[in-house]
């Protein structure tokens, strides 16, 4: 079990139709999503090939930085989905047929059967149920066969958008288990403001420094369309008090005022 307390996340979003062009990823915004209003820092992105030495270095370097790390994609039944493989590579495990996935897939898939000794597509199928040994497998959607499986600190997502959304949301509480990680979730407060960041880069500098302990402050410049540019500052942590008084500065100094993340 981990700790619930401010936990930090990596993704390694695996395939080459992310690196080439072919696909555009469309994991990492709702993850952030999530994982910010659960109070969990997702603190680092890799992009991976489907090279299988690649993706175990960049799994045992993210073990190390962070309490835990998500995979998404390569988990499917043809040659480029090695994620299963690279996880086992990147432990010291073999691999092995999980049986209760198996029977998970034949009793809930439509089409090719999955069967380890059986014909060419069957046991193509079969690899989608091709874990490293040791691994920890999950059903955490009872309508889906698709498992999330762990070892370690990582845990094996898909890389389909729909699925991947699904699955997350309810695995999060499989890995920060209990009410606390409900209690923790970061907040955010919006100031737009229509002074330049060079003229406003002072007033956060200060404020970033009055509370250094408890929130984070950043500035992104808007230009949108039909209207006058202006700069969204933004002040994130857990604690409300802090925030609010933070906000009443930022629209104070900064002649601001607050607004929604749709605004």
């Amino acid at each position: 079990m981990l700790s619930t307390k401010q936990p930090t996340l990596a993704l390694c979003a695996i395939g080459s139709e992310l690196l080439n062009g072919h696909t555009q990823d469309a994991n990492v915004h709702p993850l952030a999503q999530l994982t910010f209003s659960h109070g969990i820092t997702l603190r680092t992105v890799h992009m991976v090939t489907d090279d299988m030495q690649q993706i175990a270095q960049s799994l045992k370097y993210l073990v190390q930085t962070h309490d835990a790390v998500f995979t998404t994609g390569g988990v499917g039944p043809t040659h480029d989905d090695i994620t299963y493989d690279a996880v086992g590579r990147a432990f010291g495990r073999g691999m092995k047929h999980h049986e209760g996935t198996l029977a998970r897939m034949r009793r809930m898939m439509q089409g090719t059967e999955p069967d380890p000794e059986g014909s060419e597509a069957q046991r193509a199928c079969a690899r989608m149920a091709l874990f490293p040994e040791d691994a920890q497998v999950c059903f955490p959607c009872d309508d889906l066969w698709v498992p999330v499986v762990s070892l370690d600190k990582v845990h094996v997502f898909p890389g389909v958008p729909w699925l991947f959304a699904k699955l997350v949301r309810a695995y999060v509480p499989h890995v920060w288990p209990g009410a606390e990680w409900r209690a923790q979730g970061l907040r955010r407060v919006l100031v737009a403001t229509e002074m330049r960041e060079s003229m406003l880069a002072p007033v956060l500098e200060r404020l970033q420094r009055k509370y250094a302990d408890s929130l984070s402050l950043g500035s992104y410049p808007q230009w949108p369309k039909d209207k006058r540019s202006h700069v969204v500052v933004s002040a994130e942590g857990t604690d409300e008090h802090m925030l609010a008084a933070c906000k009443a500065e930022l629209v104070q100094l900064l002649n601001g005022k607050e607004i929604t993340n749709g605004e």
